[in-house]
C-alpha cells in the first residue's frame, strides 16, 4: 500500500479496529517507511498526552442548574407579554398577516384620498348617460335576431310610444 492509504488507517491501526490482513499490511509498511513511522509515533504521543490530562469534574450543582435553565421560559425580550404569540406563529404566518394588514390599510387610505380629492392630479372623469352608452353600441354590428344580446337590446331600447 501507498503512504497516503496507510496514513489514513493509522488511527484505526492504533485502536485495533483493522481486519487482520490490513493490520499486517500497515505493520509491514511501518517497518519499511520512516515517514509513516514518524507520523504513527506522533499520533501515539498525542494519545499519551490526552491520557495524562486530569478529568475535569463539574460542580455537583452544575447539572441541576443546567436542566433548570433549559426548562425555564425566557423572560427577556421586547414584548414579554406577547412572546407566546410569536412562539405560536411562525415567520410565514406573521408575514402573511402583515401583508394582509398592509393591503387593507392601503385600500382604506386610497379610498379616503380619492373621496377627498387629495389626488387632484388625475383628470376629471367624464360621465356618460345610459343613452349615450347605447348610442355608442349602435356603431357595432347589430345583434342577430333571436340571440340573448338582441333580446337585451330590445329590452333596453323599449319605449312606451312604440308599443301602442
Amino acid at each position: 500500500m501507498k503512504c497516503i492509504k496507510i496514513q489514513k488507517k493509522l488511527s484505526a491501526y492504533q485502536d485495533g479496529e483493522l481486519e487482520p490482513k490490513v493490520r499486517e499490511q500497515v505493520k509491514n509498511h511501518l517497518l519499511s517507511c520512516q515517514a509513516c513511522r514518524e507520523q504513527f509515533a506522533e499520533l501515539e504521543r498525542i494519545w499519551q498526552t490526552l491520557e495524562e490530562l486530569q478529568e475535569i469534574r463539574p460542580d455537583p450543582w452544575f447539572y441541576p442548574q443546567l436542566v433548570r435553565k433549559v426548562k425555564e421560559p425566557r423572560d427577556r425580550g421586547l414584548l414579554p407579554g406577547l412572546q407566546w404569540v410569536f412562539q405560536m406563529l411562525r415567520a410565514p404566518a406573521i408575514a402573511s398577516i402583515l401583508l394582509a394588514i398592509g393591503i387593507l390599510a392601503g385600500t382604506y387610505l386610497g379610498n379616503i384620498m380619492v373621496r377627498r380629492d387629495v389626488l387632484s392630479l388625475q383628470p376629471e372623469r367624464p360621465t356618460y348617460s345610459q343613452e349615450a352608452l347605447f348610442d355608442s353600441l349602435k356603431v357595432f354590428d347589430p345583434a342577430p335576431p333571436g340571440t340573448l344580446a338582441h333580446g337585451y337590446l330590445q329590452m333596453v331600447s323599449y319605449k312606451e310610444n312604440e308599443s301602442r
